[in-house]
């Protein structure tokens, strides 16, 4: 500003701020597998001789669904895999893992669900440590697990385990792309966590894949029982275990 007379004043450009916002949608992908087929239905006489009954692993043909599981795995961009700690879902982990390179966490919250109908006490499986023995991709872990089953398990509490754990996981290693391999009601347990307890519930194929997706918090299903990495298809969509 200058004197009076003659003044000349000097207004102050206007400035504009323009604020860009730029948001992230933070997104987060789960891959839900089921494990192969499993020795007693493959022969339904082997839990009559077998020294444990409760634990069946893969039988011959498992374990080459397990390897085409593996394969399509293998270009999915996974950055860590979490098994059930049942003989048969790790098995299928590691076939897994021994294509993809990874290692195997093992969580009891993705474990079966503890049906008095079917166990008479709590199923006698091996140990973490007999496990990483004898399979070179099972890891040891330092995080607590995220749920412990406990014997006997009504459906609607098996669920709930199982939704718990896999929101559990997904919170744990929120920046990462997880494969979790489980059994049947492990899926729909898992999709009741994350999705809603109104997930419809169509089966669940032996070594099929299931997509679920979180943007911005919420998770939507994104593929279904998949099996098209599987040379014989779809297999006991009806059984849980």
């Amino acid at each position: 500003m200058f004197g009076k007379r003659g003044a000349r004043r000097t207004a102050a450009a206007p400035i504009v701020v323009l604020f860009i916002s730029v948001v992230t949608k933070r997104m987060q992908t789960l891959w839900l597998a089921r494990h192969a087929n499993r020795q007693d239905f493959a022969d339904p006489n082997w839990a009559a001789t077998a020294d444990w009954p409760d634990d069946p692993g893969l039988s011959p043909d498992g374990v080459e669904q397990a390897r085409q599981l593996g394969r399509r795995v293998d270009a999915l961009d996974v950055d860590r895999i979490v098994a059930s700690p049942y003989l048969r879902t790790v098995q299928t982990a590691h076939h897994v893992a021994t294509t993809t390179g990874h290692g195997v966490l093992l969580e009891p919250g993705l474990g079966e669900w503890l049906n008095d109908d079917w166990f008479d006490d709590v199923p006698n499986t091996r140990a973490p440590t007999a496990l990483a023995d004898r399979f070179g991709s099972v890891l040891p872990s330092s995080a607590p697990p995220c749920r412990e089953p406990a014997y006997p398990e009504s459906r609607h509490r098996a669920l709930a385990r199982l939704g718990a754990t896999g929101t559990c996981l997904a919170d744990r290693y929120a920046d990462e792309t997880l494969l979790l391999v489980g059994h049947g009601i492990t899926v729909q347990g898992v999709l009741h966590g994350l999705v809603g307890s109104d997930v419809p519930d169509p089966g669940c194929p032996l070594a099929s894949l299931t997509k679920v997706a979180r943007r911005d918090g919420d998770w939507t299903v994104s593929l279904r029982n998949d099996t098209s990495h599987l040379e014989n298809g779809t297999r006991a969509p009806d059984r849980l275990a």
